[in-house]
Formats: C-alpha cells, structure tokens, sequence
C-alpha cells in the first residue's frame, strides 16, 4: 500500500478537455440537412453510428445493372447491410473524401418526397500503409427521399455507373 501510494496512482488528475464533436445534423428538417448527413458518414468515421438512422425502414439501395452483371452482385441490398458495410468500410479506409452533394433545379422536390440525382466521386486513402489518396468510386446516383414526422429519409438509393471505373454500389459489396 506504501508503494502504491508513493507513486501517485491515486493523485486525481486534470480531466483532457473534450475533443470537438463529429459534423452532424441532429435534426433534417431540410433535404440538404439529410444529404449533409450522408457525406458526414463517409467522411468521419465517428458518424458511422448514426448511418442506418439516414434511411426508412423499407429501404433498399439497387446497384447499378452494369454492376450486377459483370461482377455477379445482388441486384438490391437493405438499410441492415448498409450499416454492416460502413463499419467495414472505415476499417478499410482513412482520409475519404466525397463531392458535395448539392440540389438543383432538376431535382424533383415535394412536400413529402423528393428524388435527388447526383454525380460523385469519393476519394480516400487505404489503412494498409498506403499514403496516398484514391478514386473508391465514381458514377451517379438517384436517391429517393421520404419525410416522416417531419424528417427527411432515404428510402431507395439507385446507382448507375458513368465510366468504367468502381462505382458506389461496387465500393460498399467490396466492404461488405
């Protein structure tokens, strides 16, 4: 006991300050919120959490046709799958990168639904060693969003590949 208490293991201690918070929108009262929030997923591992609450509870992601076809892939996958995904894809990948998902005059916007379309590229960086950032994925996307008490949700995310390049869709059956 005079050992123990000589070396001070019982002294208390200043507390660290808290770090600062992950990016997050507690509440998507707006479509861009909820499109914010899907960028934050990606690109802060510690929003990984929060990534099965972007979508309904019926919701289904369709891979891209390209994608079913020339790499045998499951033509649908739920929100169940999508979370097991994400928590792989931060083991795998550091420093990622996405372009803003932004809304524009094509988007079809109502009062209770919406469908986004966008093109993306998300650029990151490999854990094994590498130093270097990378293209994981680059296509377009149609996301169908639902409001539900006021909220904004996915309910179905379609991929289409634009070049010959891995496309999102790709990018999450490789991280599942």
């Amino acid at each position: 006991m005079l050992l123990l208490s000589s070396c001070d293991l019982f002294k208390v201690r200043e507390s660290e300050p808290p770090g600062e918070p992950p990016p997050w929108n507690d509440h998507t009262y707006e479509l861009a919120q909820a499109l914010q929030n899907l960028g934050y997923c990606y690109t802060d591992s510690r929003n990984k959490i929060h990534y099965a609450g972007l979508f309904t509870d019926n919701y289904v992601f369709h891979f891209a046709p390209q994608d079913i076809s020339d790499f045998s892939i499951e033509p649908t996958w739920n929100r169940n799958q999508e979370q097991d995904m994400i928590q792989l894809f931060h083991n795998r990948y550091m420093h990622i990168e996405m372009d803003s998902l932004l809304i524009n005059a094509d988007d079809q916007l109502g009062e209770n639904e919406a469908q986004f379309y966008s093109s993306y590229t998300i650029r990151g960086v490999s854990r094994r060693g590498e130093t270097r950032s990378i293209i994981l994925a680059n296509g377009n996307m149609e996301l169908h969003f639902r409001r539900i008490s006021g909220y904004w949700y996915i309910e179905h995310w379609y991929d289409y590949r634009s070049a010959s390049g891995s496309t999102w869709g790709k990018l999450k059956h490789e991280n599942s």
